[in-house]
């Protein structure tokens, strides 16, 4: 007979990123960590497209995640949504598909001036770049910690911010 001792959790993961090829592997880790939701927040839809949300594998890999329970969750926060159909026509198709799933807001009032995109999954992955024009950025993982900050960072600016598109009103 064998006895597990303890379930031994994956060890925290903490990296300092100097650029964007390292931001577009750390994304992915983070994307790939997410098991019920994932949280983003971002300038517009080309700073998304060039994070590699308009690829297909990455929208494969959201569609799976979104396939796996209906209480898995999508939300996306754009200071600008203006051209989202052109830039991320991939990503707009997968939210006809899951509308219930999926939110996409804008960002309003005080939330309208942040500057730090920051990707979450669940509650202990994160992808951060403390500053828009700055090409550094942070990536954690397996951390919910450390992660509990930006969970509030998000809701912040989620809360100060409309619904911009839905699947039922595309084509409008």
């Amino acid at each position: 007979m064998t006895h597990e001792t303890e379930s031994s959790s994956p060890a925290p993961v903490y990296q300092l990123l100097d650029g964007t090829t390292e931001a577009t592997a750390a994304i992915e880790k983070v994307i790939n960590s997410a098991q019920r939701e994932l949280r983003i927040f971002d300038a517009n839809p080309r700073t998304l497209r060039e994070r590699g949300f308009g690829s297909i594998a990455r929208i494969d890999r959201l569609r799976q995640l979104l396939l796996a329970s209906r209480g898995h969750s999508l939300h996306i926060a754009l200071h600008d949504t203006s051209a989202i159909e052109s830039e991320l026509p991939r990503l707009i198709n997968l939210l006809t598909q899951f509308s219930g799933q999926i939110r996409i807001h804008r960002t309003l009032e005080q939330a309208a001036e942040a500057r730090d995109p920051m990707i979450i999954a669940d509650d202990s992955h994160f992808w951060r770049r403390p500053h828009i024009d700055h090409p550094r950025s942070v990536l954690t993982l397996n951390n919910a910690p450390d992660t509990r900050p930006f969970l509030d960072r998000f809701e912040e600016i989620w809360e100060k911010s409309e619904l911009a598109i839905s699947g039922s009103t595309l084509g409008l």
